[in-house]
């Protein structure tokens, strides 16, 4: 059986065995041949050898075990790095939720486009008039305008205005939320995606928001 030895003790053995032969040598200078026998010093000369092969041993030993523990950690790195990356099926999940809810959307802001359209061309053929809000009584609340002003055409229910939204200010909106929500600005969506800055009252409040045009 392998004995080991610290390095801190080894190199304390080594200490203690060279100033063992110094301790010799000085005596032999001092007092003479008779003083110290060859065996004295030739055993205390092989002690020093010895201690320096333990040093050695000592020595490669906690290299190894260095080494071990570097790899240990290493390895420990790399499983905590492949746990976290591996979410590809949570990651997968939630685009496939965005993909739903972005098409939601663009029905939602189409099927709107074509009813303001279907109910217009209605509306003419009835008889009521362009801008015609402040005839309700006439017209059972109903009126209709043409695009102006940056908007498209429109429908009027009694007090409620109706108009086309584009899906990309609401889709702009939602990630704009969603960016600020994880803490990230919508910076980190370039250069895949550009999100222009969406109307602050729509980023606030989107519920609010959408109930005054839905």
């Amino acid at each position: 059986m392998t004995k080991t030895i610290s390095l801190t003790d080894a190199q304390a053995k080594l200490t203690a065995a060279t100033a063992a032969v110094d301790q010799l040598k000085a005596k032999l200078l001092d007092e003479g041949p008779g003083s110290v026998t060859a065996e004295e010093l030739g055993q205390a000369a092989l002690d020093v050898e010895h201690a320096k092969l333990a040093l050695a041993h000592a020595a490669k030993q906690a290299e190894d075990q260095a080494t071990a523990e570097r790899l240990e950690q290493l390895e420990l790195l790399k499983a905590q790095i492949l746990d976290q990356a591996s979410n590809a099926g949570i990651v997968l999940g939630a685009m496939e939720q965005l993909e739903y809810a972005a098409a939601v959307i663009f029905r939602a802001c189409g099927g709107r486009q074509q009813l303001i359209a279907q109910a217009t061309t209605a509306m003419r053929k009835a008889g009521v008039p362009r801008d015609s809000e402040g005839q309700a009584g006439q017209h059972a609340g109903l009126a209709w305008s043409d695009a102006s002003m940056g908007r498209g055409d429109s429908v009027h229910v009694d007090d409620r205005q109706i108009n086309t939204i584009s899906p990309g200010v609401l889709i702009a909106a939602a990630l704009e939320r969603a960016a600020r929500e994880a803490g990230y600005s919508t910076r980190h969506l370039q250069p895949a995606v550009e999100v222009p800055s969406a109307l602050p009252a729509l980023t606030q409040d989107p519920e609010a928001w959408l109930r005054q045009r839905f």
